[in-house]
């Protein structure tokens, strides 16, 4: 299994490299997407090199990986990989998303979150449910410590767009009009409590369940937000990162991850509402 997994990821890093080749050695593309070569080329080199035995003892002094998991090897390159392409990354201005798009990007995360902690291998469906933190928090008060999250990262999230539209007023607007595109189609009630619920529980669970217990708080925000490279490198993925630090310290506090939800989807469902209220 280990062996198989070492081999796979490799493979998986090499091939970023030759992509991110392929781009350079095209005159055309690498004009347009040159940070996304570079990006590519170099995530997938440091996926490689991390398979290497003393690569990873030494990452794991910094960050709680265990050498020689195939499940560390697979977030490490994964990982790497979103790094890489948040990095080269560009705002989208293409077509609307839809429910059926965004149960093809959410789905996959709770099952990664789910065979990643071993479901069926090293623990039932029941175990592997409390891994992820799908249980009570330790104290009742943190049910009103993730509501009152909710506010604070309103304001937090306000705070940053108002440093954003004062130091980078064309990159704000550029992402405030993608955003409204993307999401177009969930400019009702019951698309926004959708748009708020699918991606609390899914991401959540991979992430605040899965990933801060073995990553740490700091490790799992910085993949959080390069999970949402429809903001690049922009204010935005600064509020991502910023509420992927929230939500972990929540997860590490409270020990459960369902509070963690309950502040992710109060957020993203009142982002959606204030606009249609103030329309």
């Amino acid at each position: 299994m280990r062996l198989v997994a070492l081999v796979a990821d490799a493979f998986v890093a090499l091939f970023a490299v030759f992509l991110g080749l392929r781009i350079a050695i095209d005159p055309a593309q690498f004009l347009t997407n040159e940070t996304t070569a570079i990006g590519i080329i170099v995530a997938g080199l440091l996926a490689f090199t991390y398979l290497l035995p003393p690569v990873q003892r030494a990452v794991a002094r910094v960050i709680p990986l265990r050498p020689g998991s195939p499940v560390d090897y697979l977030t490490v390159v994964i990982g790497l990989q979103l790094i890489g392409q948040q990095i080269g990354a560009q705002v989208p201005t293409g077509k609307p998303v839809t429910i059926g798009d965004m149960l093809a990007q959410d789905i996959p995360l709770i099952i990664l979150a789910f065979v990643g902690v071993g479901l069926f291998v090293r623990r039932s469906p029941r175990e592997a449910a409390r891994r992820l933190g799908w249980v009570a928090p330790r104290s009742k008060r943190w049910w009103l410590v993730a509501l009152l999250g909710i506010f604070v990262f309103l304001a937090v999230a306000a705070g940053i767009e108002w440093v954003a539209e004062k130091l980078s007023p064309s990159s704000q607007q550029q992402v405030t009009n993608a955003t409204n595109v993307l999401f177009s189609r969930f400019n009702n009630p019951l698309g926004i409590i959708l748009l708020g619920l699918l991606p609390a529980v899914m991401e959540e669970t991979l992430f605040r369940g899965a990933l801060v217990p073995r990553l740490g708080v700091v490790a799992t925000a910085v993949l959080f937000a390069a999970l949402h490279s429809q903001y690049a490198l922009t204010f935005a993925t600064l509020e991502v990162f910023v509420l992927g630090i929230g939500l972990g310290w929540l997860r590490v506090r409270s020990g459960s991850t369902l509070p963690c939800m309950v502040t992710h989807a109060g957020y993203n469902i009142a982002v959606g509402v204030i606009p249609y209220l103030l329309r």
